[in-house]
């Protein structure tokens, strides 16, 4: 990740373009997939989220499946526990609003404040 996105990983953008471009084509291919943190300092939820959480909330299978994570320091390791967490709820969630054929757009978009789904 570091030689991608440097020390600091701070770019939603750059980190849901990534996903799309490159993490998805794998996962279509049924490759796995490693992210490799090692001299990784610091990461935001803007870059957690658009590419852990949706994919996540996309992908939960294959995250147990074929995504790994390795080199994470406890402080990556508490942004990729919250952004998995959430993007798991998040998919779990449209797919009961979709089974009741409630729109999207109806869901709530901000999630609750509180301990992630999963512990350290």
């Amino acid at each position: 990740m570091k030689e991608l996105f440097g020390t600091f990983l701070g770019d939603g953008d750059e980190a849901n373009a990534f996903r799309f471009n490159e993490i998805e084509a794998k996962l279509a291919l049924h490759g796995r997939v490693i992210f490799d943190f090692d001299g990784v300092t610091n990461m935001n939820e803007s870059f957690a989220h658009a590419l852990f959480g949706n994919l996540a909330e996309d992908h939960p299978d294959d995250l147990v499946d074929r995504v790994r994570f390795k080199n994470c320091s406890p402080l990556i390791r508490g942004f990729l526990v919250s952004a998995v967490a959430h993007g798991i709820e998040r998919g779990k969630r449209l797919a009961r609003s979709e089974k009741e054929g409630k729109p999207r757009e109806a869901l709530p978009t901000v999630e609750a404040c509180g301990e992630p789904a999963f512990g350290p």
